[in-house]
């Protein structure tokens, strides 16, 4: 079979599979390979904590803010942190961008995205500057630290200022790799002078600066 042939029967076959399968895919892919690969690149134990780490940035109290730190703490590179976190927001904010209708009919899940709606809506009612910057708003909510996945509160925003899926998935990503990395840089930083002058406790220094 030729080249374009093989291509056209690709394209053709793609044309045939209901978008709401490669919508629902797509993100759970990504999580796949993501997981996949902290599997590979880290040790057992700290691949255990990035994963009760990945579960608790996803769902509040905790933000990026908060988990960050931690897993620096706990011995994970600085900038592996940043990544794993930058991850999330990008997997939150696709499958929340591609299926943004579904999100709100499941059980549980559909009340919290409805409540975080009201409440991003009155962000933005109370912040009218934001609505005027479209693409760098979203970049905002999403870098500064604030409660929760920084993809899902993003893409709710996005979609509440009319924004295309495309660029609300750019803004997203853009918010995502500019927080994380510059908590997780600080965080690094602020344990190592910490370290350095022994201004922690003993037994608190003897877990966390080990890694540092």
């Amino acid at each position: 079979m030729k080249r374009n042939e093989l291509f056209g029967a690709a394209r053709a076959a793609r044309d045939r599979l209901p978008y709401r399968a490669i919508a629902l895919l797509i993100p759970v892919l990504v999580v796949i390979v993501h997981i996949a690969v902290m599997a590979f690149t880290l040790p057992r134990q700290d691949f255990t904590a990035m994963l009760g780490l990945m579960v608790a940035y996803m769902l509040p109290p905790a933000g990026k803010e908060t988990v960050i730190p931690v897993g620096i703490a706990l011995g994970i590179p600085w900038w592996y942190m940043a990544l794993s976190v930058v991850m999330i927001d990008v997997e939150t904010g696709l499958f929340m961008a591609l299926n943004f209708d579904v999100a709100y009919r499941l059980p549980i899940i559909g009340s919290l995205l409805s409540d975080l709606t009201k409440k991003t809506q009155a962000f933005l009612d109370d912040h009218g500057w934001l609505a005027g910057l479209w693409f760098f708003a979203i970049v905002l909510m999403v870098m500064v630290p604030v409660l929760g996945s920084g993809g899902i509160r993003g893409s709710v925003a996005g979609k509440l200022l009319g924004m295309s899926t495309l660029l609300t998935f750019l803004a997203i990503f853009a918010g995502a790799l500019i927080g994380c990395f510059g908590i997780a840089l600080g965080s690094e930083v602020i344990l190592a002078h910490l370290c350095k002058t022994w201004i922690l406790p003993a037994d608190i220094a003897g877990l966390v600066c080990s890694g540092i």
